[in-house]
């Protein structure tokens, strides 16, 4: 069971500075002494185990949906505990490792076998590290896509409270307890589901929430920047990580209807507007306008899960402000109906006197649609303002969701066309300073990867084809699924244009989202490697249809600012809406009378499913340092590591 903070104990270290910390921010001069160098170091490294904590977590997920269950159980601290939903708790790494075995379905990989779908995402961090620097505890959603070819398919939901151990340098999962929210037959999906009211964590219809390892999301951080380059940028980048963890909570409050811890997070002033409901004004109007969902607390058969993924997160140079955009599956059920969603917040927050406060929220629905009809066939439309419970403002923009189209305005500009490279501070005569400089650099490239490569997903849900061009390096190259090498900028384009018009399409979805992303910063901030999942709603009436896909993708640093310099996108499964994967599967393409033709043929051959294909890894075991095969079954197995693709 994870550890349960007191309120005492997470002002202090669930928030992962310590008041020292918060203290350098305010008070560091232009030149840090001794301790002051020394405290801005302990936020920077505070920074380095939130990344590594969100690695080690999101590897366990990717290593789940390829059957490496001994890379999966070497995750785990020596001592450490897994505990999934009834099954009891395992403990040890050995037994961590039958377990997820027998989970598997028994094999003991590497590998799945023909015809078996396995994908199991891991969403919506929250991350504290403590006081003491060597224990961090995480919340963290999973929604997962299983089944069987020609057998079965099913869709999964939960929540993990976690807790990490930092030996030696190294993070470790310590204690893993997964609370499952549903497991559900695709055919009728989680509205059909049965009441299990014996069960010791009910499932869905029941209504139980997952204890949290906090009981608030505070934040300590500076009201205003300091003067001190150094300490200003690691302010920044710490105020990121705090307005994610506070938009995370919000989505796991709004989840099981706490609407009143929910409402507690925005500020005194604060807004909540969504699609074309109107403007409530202030916390108590927010939080009864939460409730025209169902009462606090929901009540059996009603399920409202929305998911918080993708943030491109700005925070204002004086850290007083900051505006971010996220996306949001959504998956609901009320009287028996289901109903998928997806849509764009466009969110503003206000940091009050050190702590970041949501002071508006502005949800654009994409597409709602029935769950047994699909998109294509079942829409449903946005309702107007409520007349039980009227806005305070008129919906400040007129639109309407799917099958119609809209691309909500972006607060940000474009990632490589319109950067700014950053004007570096002349070297220190201190090699501690310099050496600080280049940690709090390293830390900045990260995000500005994981902005660059979000922003592509945002541009091609859109089909801003142009856009999704610039974000390239101009002698760039693309491979999606088996099409073929697509080399330079132009031709990229050229690629891309083949897809479909530019612009939003009446009628279409394209969903390409961007989840679960690790990235590595080469030593000299000059490149860059990401692992990415895209997780894909597509297709205009009557094709509609599933898909997942992976990213292997690299970055080069030009100028000061970051562009894709290879994108490799193995498809993984297609499967349409109507049958699902468990009993339809689309073939992987082949650059066969695609115009314009590749200019080099696919690096790699490969079936999509039923059949298994993993694409090399650009990082190694985030314990055990092992480099983890490529799976190819189309090549006759195993892949060689020292295999080349575009751009590596």
């Amino acid at each position: 069971m994870p550890t349960t903070f007191s309120s005492a104990r997470l002002t202090v270290a669930g928030l992962a500075l310590t008041l020292l910390a918060a203290t350098a921010w305010s008070r560091t001069p232009a030149t840090p002494t001794p301790a002051h160098l020394s405290a801005l170091n302990e936020q920077a490294q505070t920074l380095e185990d939130i990344n590594a904590v969100k690695k080690l977590q999101r590897a366990y997920g990717d290593y789940l949906d390829r059957g490496f269950w001994g890379q999966a159980a070497d995750l785990f601290a020596d001592n450490a505990t897994l505990e999934w939903g009834e099954d009891g708790v395992q403990a040890g790494k050995a037994r961590i490792r039958d377990y997820l075995v027998r989970q598997g379905g028994g094999r003991p990989g590497p590998g799945l076998p023909y015809g078996q779908y396995n994908h199991h995402l891991q969403l919506q961090p929250v991350i504290h590290i403590d006081k003491d620097g060597h224990t961090a505890h995480g919340r963290w959603r999973e929604l997962a896509l299983t089944g069987h070819y020609k057998v079965s398919a099913e869709w999964g939901a939960g929540i993990y409270e976690n807790s990490y151990s930092k030996e030696n340098g190294v993070w470790k999962i310590q204690s893993l307890h997964f609370y499952p929210t549903f497991v559900a037959p695709y055919a009728g999906g989680w509205a059909k589901l049965s009441a299990s009211p014996k069960a010791k964590y009910p499932t869905f219809p029941s209504i139980f929430v997952p204890p949290f390892h906090y009981e608030a999301v505070q934040s300590v951080s500076s009201p205003a920047v300091t003067g001190n380059t150094e300490a200003d940028r690691l302010a920044i980048l710490r105020s990121r990580e705090e307005i994610e963890n506070l938009q995370s909570a919000y989505g796991y409050y709004t989840d099981k209807g706490l609407w009143s811890k929910a409402s507690q997070l925005f500020a005194p002033n604060g807004t909540y507007e969504y699609g074309q409901h109107g403007v409530y004004v202030g916390v108590a109007h927010i939080r009864a306008a939460l409730a025209l969902t169902a009462p606090e607390g929901l009540s059996p058969g009603i399920l409202n899960d929305y998911m918080m993924l993708q943030p491109i997160i700005d925070v204002a140079p004086d850290n007083k402000t900051a505006k971010a955009r996220w996306r949001s599956d959504v998956m609901l059920s009320k009287d028996g109906r289901g109903q998928w969603g997806e849509g764009t917040y466009e969110n503003t927050y206000v940091n009050l006197r050190g702590a970041w406060k949501i002071q508006s929220i502005h949800f654009y629905p994409t597409v709602f649609f029935d769950y047994d009809l699909g998109w294509a066939k079942g829409p449903v439309a946005m309702d107007g303002p409520s007349t039980v419970l009227p806005p305070d403002r008129p919906p400040t923009e007129r639109y309407q969701s799917f099958p119609s189209a809209y691309l909500p305005p972006y607060h940000y500009s474009h990632p490589v066309m319109d950067a700014r490279p950053p004007s570096d501070p002349p070297p220190s005569n201190d090699p501690a300073v310099n050496e600080l400089r280049r940690h709090i650099t390293l830390l900045e490239d990260k995000a500005a990867v994981e902005r660059l490569q979000r922003a592509y997903g945002y541009y091609v849900d859109k089909l801003q084809w142009a856009k999704v061009a610039d974000l390239f390096a101009s002698n760039a190259t693309l491979e999606i699924g088996g099409r073929g090498v697509f080399v330079g900028k132009a031709h990229v384009l050229a690629y891309l244009q083949g897809l479909g018009e530019t612009g939003p399409q009446t009628g279409l979805v394209m969903n390409h989202q961007q989840l679960q992303g690790i990235v590595d910063v080469a030593a000299d901030g000059t490149s860059a490697a990401g692992r990415w999942t895209a997780f894909i709603m597509a297709g205009k009436a009557p094709d509609a249809n599933w898909g997942d896909a992976t990213y292997e993708n690299r970055y080069v640093k030009e100028g000061g600012v970051w562009k894709i310099k290879a994108l490799h996108a193995p498809f993984q499964m297609y499967s349409p809406v109507t049958e699902g994967w468990g009993r339809n599967a689309l073939p992987n393409t082949r650059p066969d009378s695609w115009d314009p033709p590749p200019d080099l043929p696919s690096t790699v051959t490969y079936n999509s499913y039923p059949s298994f294909y993993v694409e090399p890894y650009h990082y190694a075991n985030p314990v055990t340092g092992e480099r983890m095969p490529a799976l190819n079954p189309a090549a006759g197995g195993v892949a060689d590591m020292t295999s080349v693709h575009a751009g590596k």
